[in-house]
């Protein structure tokens, strides 16, 4: 049951240990409730400002079998270093003085309007771990999805299945492709960071009272509230994910066979130490899955468990999460 006595630390766990202010721990857990990722990713402080370092080991060192009176050639290990870069999320709230004493507890009237301001941070956060390239948007932290783009070059090889292939041929087709993610999360593996010297998770600064200028150069008070979220995703270990790319939406019925065979593959081909293993799929595949759990066809690879009094498809013993931010509408990868 690695997904209840899991050992990585959460937003959550780091966020209560931040000091005897609930504030920051309460905002932490609204997040955490709506959002599967920051409810399963672990994190770590950053060991930059701006970032992390990460030092990789990318070749073993040579070994050999020696006879008497022969000596051996002296070898190391290889160890590549690259950053991971921090992106800084933020979000102003701005409510009209009056408006909000008008039912008797201003309290109340900004904390909703503060909630909207959380989950539309939350919705952002989830989709740049899986679409965010620094590539195209420098000011964003770089994603999963772009790393895992190709069925042969990169992580491809190794990483990545199509899952629209039948008797070795890949029949996706158009811009209706969706994806399922396989996660190992760990401190050594994948993580979320925040910078060094910092607190993990949203900090909201309440600016208090202030005049504020309109659309049209006009001014009235408004409480104003500054949401920050400085954060980053680390991929240290390329084998911890598995990309299942190209479930054709449009021939999802005559295809989805394919579905339980992939996920089999990349249970697999994941690597690491042992961490959080989870599925990540959209609504579609959630309830495909689901359905086959219930049928019984698949019982020995598909079950439903009930965990925290909720049910939870579980695929090889891997939690399977269902996320919106998993697009429909991606393109065939090749």
């Amino acid at each position: 049951m690695a997904l209840i006595n899991s050992e990585v630390v959460t937003l959550l766990d780091i966020a209560k240990r931040t000091g005897p202010d609930g504030l920051i721990a309460n905002v932490v857990e609204a997040l955490t409730k709506e959002n599967a990722l920051l409810k399963d990713a672990t994190w770590r402080e950053g060991n930059l400002p701006t970032g992390h370092r990460v030092s990789a080991r990318t070749g073993l060192p040579s070994v050999y079998w020696r006879r008497f009176n022969e000596g051996i050639a002296p070898s190391k290990s290889r160890v590549d270093n690259y950053d991971e870069s921090i992106g800084m999320l933020e979000g102003m709230s701005v409510v009209d003085c009056e408006e909000a004493n008008l039912n008797g507890n201003e309290a109340a009237f900004r904390a909703s309007e503060d909630m909207s301001f959380m989950s539309s941070m939350n919705n952002e956060a989830e989709s740049s771990f899986l679409y965010g390239s620094a590539l195209t948007k420098p000011e964003q932290p770089n994603g999963i999805i772009p790393r895992y783009n190709s069925l042969t070059t990169g992580y491809g090889p190794s990483q990545v299945i199509d899952a629209s292939r039948v008797s070795g041929v890949s029949t996706a087709t158009g811009t209706d492709q969706s994806s399922i993610l396989l996660v190992n999360w760990h401190p050594k593996t994948v993580y979320g960071i925040y910078p060094k010297g910092s607190t993990a998770g949203i900090t909201p600064h309440d600016m208090g009272e202030q005049l504020w200028t309109d659309a049209n150069q006009r001014r009235y008070r408004a409480y104003v509230t500054n949401w920050v979220w400085k954060m980053g995703w680390v991929v240290e270990d390329a084998r911890s994910i598995v990309r299942i790319a190209n479930i054709d939406q449009s021939a999802f019925a005559s295809t989805n066979r394919n579905i339980i065979e992939s996920m089999v593959r990349a249970f697999h081909m994941l690597r690491g130490p042992a961490g959080k293993k989870v599925f990540y799929v959209n609504q579609q595949v959630a309830s495909f899955l689901h359905l086959q759990a219930l049928n019984g066809t698949t019982n020995s690879t598909v079950t439903i468990q009930d965990i925290g009094g909720q049910p939870v498809t579980m695929f090889l013993g891997c939690a399977v999460r269902t996320t919106d931010s998993l697009v429909t509408n991606e393109s065939v990868v090749v």
